[in-house]
C-alpha cells in the first residue's frame, strides 16, 4: 500500500509539474508577444491559442491531484477542528469518498469530450494558421482522474490500519497544516 501512495504522490507532482511548466511557458510567450509587438510590431504566433486551450487548462486542472494531498483546496473547518480525532478521521473518509464519486462523475464526461475532439481533430485559425487544440481537452479528464484516485486511496487508508506512503496531510489532524508539514508528514 505504501507502494501505491508513493506512486500516486509522485504522479500527483508530475503531473503539478507539468501545469507549472505551462505558468512558465505562458509567461514567456505572453511577455515575448507583448515585448516583440510594441518594439517591433511583431507577433508570436499562436499566443492566443496557446493561452487559452493549452496553458491556463493545464495550469489549472494538473495540479488537483497535490492540492488533495497537501489538502488545500477551499475549507471551512470551524466545528471539524472541535471534533476528536476519530470522529475527523471518520467525517474525512466519508468528505473524501463523496468527492471522490464527484470527481469520478466529472470525469467521464470530460473524457468523452476529449475523445470527441481528438477525433475530430479540433483545431483553431490563427492568423490563417491551424493550431491543434485539441490535446488540451485532456488535461481535464487526466487531473480529475488522479484526484479520484487519490480521494479513493485515501478512503481506504482512512478506513483501514494500512499506512499510507502518499505523505499527504492527515485528515484526523489537530495541528495546523503547517505544523503538521514541518514535522515531515
Amino acid at each position: 500500500m505504501r507502494l501505491l501512495g508513493r506512486i500516486l504522490n509522485r504522479l500527483a507532482m508530475g503531473f503539478a509539474l507539468i501545469g507549472a511548466a505551462c505558468v512558465v511557458l505562458m509567461m514567456v510567450q505572453v511577455t515575448l508577444d507583448v515585448v516583440l509587438k510594441n518594439l517591433l510590431t511583431i507577433r508570436v504566433p499562436f499566443t492566443q491559442a496557446l493561452v487559452t486551450r493549452w496553458y491556463m487548462v493545464a495550469a489549472a486542472f494538473m495540479p488537483l491531484g497535490l492540492t488533495e494531498i497537501l489538502d488545500r483546496h477551499i475549507s471551512v473547518e470551524v466545528l471539524y477542528q472541535m471534533l476528536g480525532p476519530r470522529l475527523r478521521r471518520l467525517l474525512g473518509g466519508a468528505v473524501c469518498l463523496f468527492a471522490a464519486i464527484i470527481a469520478a462523475i466529472i470525469t467521464g464526461p470530460l473524457l468523452d469530450e476529449a475523445m470527441k475532439k481528438y477525433h475530430a481533430g479540433a483545431f483553431v485559425t490563427e492568423n490563417g494558421e491551424d493550431i491543434a487544440i485539441w490535446g488540451g481537452y485532456f488535461f481535464l479528464p487526466a487531473g480529475f482522474a488522479l484526484m479520484t484516485t487519490i480521494l479513493l486511496y485515501r478512503v481506504i487508508v482512512l478506513c483501514t490500519p494500512l499506512q499510507s506512503g502518499m505523505g499527504e496531510v492527515p485528515l484526523d489532524r489537530a495541528d495546523d497544516v503547517r505544523d503538521a508539514m514541518r514535522e515531515g508528514v
